[in-house]
């Protein structure tokens, strides 16, 4: 078992189609595998509206990402070496990928909690784009959410 770490933003208003939190193991310096274990969403909407969220695997990497530094979970575990991103210059491509992972929610309020069932983590791993980056991204709706992201790398 690895260490686990967390990746989020806080009040932040989603633009559809674009990368609210992404991971990519293209940059890591020895081969490493994230597991993702979880993803949060939480609603902060001022009045009733629906949001949608779909995590995909990049056909085309994202270009100058805005990192991230992943929270450790355990007060002793290593730096991650997997890299987090808010978003990028340059998106990444997504559109024709399929959802590897969608949810949708009242964003007043509402609440996205998904826990990967044992043997179901979505991986990411390698350094050829379809398999080396995930993006989390609103698939529409544009309502202010705070999300994160729990993975363990492997």
């Amino acid at each position: 078992m690895g260490f686990q770490y967390a990746v989020a933003r806080e009040g932040v208003t989603p633009v559809a189609n674009d990368t609210l939190l992404a991971l990519m193991t293209n940059a890591a310096a020895v081969s490493v595998i994230a597991r993702v274990n979880e993803i949060f969403v939480g609603g902060e909407a001022t009045a009733s509206a629906v949001n949608r969220y779909v995590l995909r695997r990049a056909t085309g990497v994202g270009a100058t990402p805005t990192a991230q530094v992943a929270a450790e979970l355990s007060s002793s575990g290593p730096a991650a070496q997997v890299t987090a991103a808010t978003t990028f210059t340059t998106q990444p491509t997504t559109a024709a990928a399929p959802a590897i992972w969608t949810g949708a929610m009242n964003a007043f309020g509402g609440v996205i909690r998904w826990v990967a069932a044992p043997g179901q983590e979505m991986l990411v791993t390698g350094a050829v784009a379809a398999d080396s980056q995930v993006s989390f991204e609103s698939g529409s709706g544009t309502s202010v959410i705070s999300c994160q992201i729990i993975f363990e790398e492997l």
